[in-house]
């Protein structure tokens, strides 16, 4: 098992245990005082840190980060092979996921221009947040993306102000171009790593 996974259960199985580590707190007033526990604060499977961590981000995306607009989960699942090399390799990991956005954005902006009428696609702006998730439920390395994605396009209108305009769901042949585009791009990515090809 990969040491990183080894460090996350240790570290889970101390989690909120007080001989671990704690913090005390006292009041000067009334001497009333009491413990707390450390967490572990990791992200794999400690459920009560991973708990935490959920609604804290959730909490702030809604809040801070997104639009009050549609917005569409992608997940982008890979070969094993890939999904290793890829655990080992955060240049590859990104290259990866880059090359899965671009296709996406790509996906977006054309039908943005179909359905619009625009002169470019780069009149189409696209907005996406990803979440790596490294293992599975069977704590298994499984390096994958969880893509939250605007379910649209901004483009500004005659007065230069950014208006949003909803795609809806993509069709079965449009997810299958993302894919496509992906994997072609992948092709490029495993070469320039020296990656073989399967």
């Amino acid at each position: 098992m990969p040491d990183f996974v080894v460090k996350e259960f240790e570290a889970y199985l101390r989690c909120g245990i007080l001989e671990h580590g704690l913090a005390h707190f006292a009041c000067r007033r009334c001497g009333e005082s009491t413990v707390v526990a450390h967490s572990c604060k990791k992200r794999g499977f400690c459920p009560s840190c991973t708990g935490r961590r959920m609604a804290d981000v959730a909490a702030h995306l809604v809040d801070e980060v997104f639009p009050e607009v549609p917005v569409r989960q992608w997940v982008c699942s890979l070969p094993w092979r890939l999904r290793y090399a890829m655990g080992y390799d955060r240049k590859l990991c990104a290259d990866v996921l880059d090359a899965f956005i671009v296709s996406l954005r790509r996906s977006l902006r054309c039908r943005a221009k179909a359905k619009l009428g625009l002169r470019s696609v780069e009149d189409a702006l696209f907005g996406a947040l990803t979440f790596i998730q490294r293992a599975d439920s069977s704590l298994r390395l499984n390096v994958h993306f969880h893509c939250l994605v605007l379910d649209g396009v901004y483009v500004r209108d005659d007065e230069g102000e950014l208006r949003f305009h909803s795609l809806g769901a993509p069709t079965r042949e449009e997810v299958t171009e993302v894919a496509r585009w992906t994997h072609e791009r992948l092709g490029r990515v495993l070469e320039r790593h020296g990656c073989q090809r399967r």
